[in-house]
């Protein structure tokens, strides 16, 4: 029966009975879960890169918080109120895509906290960042338990700027070089279509579509190009509820938010650049399941505008079961 790798240097390792938690500073981000307690031995769960060096080279966002706002806007402008903020342009279209081209998952965060089962993370992002508006002080915190682990995301501002921070982790549950093994159930019965720029429309009904998961389904292999694309949730965001659920391998993984929108992407433009920790990056190698607010949500009048008085509130938690 295989060992648990080493942990190597500059990582931090959360531990409980069942899984172990690699996370790095730089990005926030989650490095692999370990699922101790697989069939032979302990098994990687997400993509990764088996050196933590190689993250600084990476340009898609493996394991990482983005931020300020994840996901696309449009043209890379801000208005509001009658003024405008010209953003970092970083997307071959000419929108700001995961907070610019120094966004938060390329950024070093300090460590403030941490002990065997838990870590929290901080960053502070000056004002004009990127060209967001106010000062930011972002926090993430990952908490490990027996069979579940909780990432948290919070910021506060020093002025109303939009806010949308999503841990960016790539899902693969049975360590094979692709998706075809899984099952996802997905609580959505509409979905957001992009147009030609890359940009949300208006919400469109999933039934009759392959993207209906609303019993669980295969990832059609011919869809992984296509698959990135954010699910409407059907219950209200605020309360941490189940959006998803997704198997294989004899795990399944149910995922908890407090967001109104689940963002799916099956890795369409994954490549080999590093050795990786776990299964080959390529496409449809694994599974986004990123918890939003909107994507572009500023330009389409959503309430993702956040302020001393409002600050900002992310919960996700994943939990684990042996099938």
């Amino acid at each position: 029966m295989k060992a648990l790798p080493r942990v190597p240097e500059g990582v931090l390792e959360l531990r409980s009975r069942e899984f172990a938690a690699w996370v790095i500073p730089y990005g926030a981000r989650l490095m692999q879960l370990w699922w101790l307690g697989a069939p032979g031995g302990p098994r990687p769960l997400s993509l990764g890169f088996a050196a933590p060096r190689a993250y600084r080279e990476d340009t898609m966002a493996l394991g990482a918080v983005c931020g300020r706002y994840a996901n696309r806007i449009a043209d890379a402008v801000l208005e509001r109120d009658g003024r405008r903020w010209q953003l970092d342009v970083n997307h071959a279209l000419g929108h700001c895509l995961h907070g610019g081209r120094a966004g938060f998952g390329v950024r070093d965060w300090n460590l403030e906290s941490v002990d065997a089962s838990g870590l929290r993370l901080r960053l502070h992002s000056p004002d004009g960042d990127q060209g967001f508006p106010g000062a930011c002080d972002a926090e993430v915190e990952y908490r490990l338990e027996d069979f579940a682990l909780e990432w948290t995301a919070s910021a506060r501002t020093g002025a109303a700027c939009p806010i949308n921070l999503v841990q960016h982790s790539y899902w693969n549950l049975d360590a094979t070089p692709d998706l075809r093994g899984h099952l996802l159930q997905v609580h959505a019965s509409n979905y957001l279509p992009v147009d030609a720029r890359e940009l949300p429309g208006e919400p469109l009904p999933v039934q009759e579509s392959w993207r209906d998961w609303r019993r669980p389904g295969p990832i059609p292999a011919t869809r992984v190009p296509e698959l990135d694309s954010a699910m409407l949730l059907d219950t209200p965001a605020g309360d941490l509820r189940e959006v998803a659920r997704l198997q294989a391998g004899g795990l399944a993984l149910r995922l908890l938010s407090d967001q109104p929108l689940l963002h799916l992407y099956a890795g369409g433009g994954l490549a080999p650049t590093a050795a990786p920790l776990g299964v080959e990056h390529r496409p449809g190698a694994g599974l986004c399941l990123e918890t939003e607010a909107w994507p572009n949500g500023p330009a389409l009048g959503r309430a993702v505008w956040h302020d001393a008085q409002h600050p900002y509130l992310h919960r996700m938690r994943l939990e684990f079961e042996a099938i």
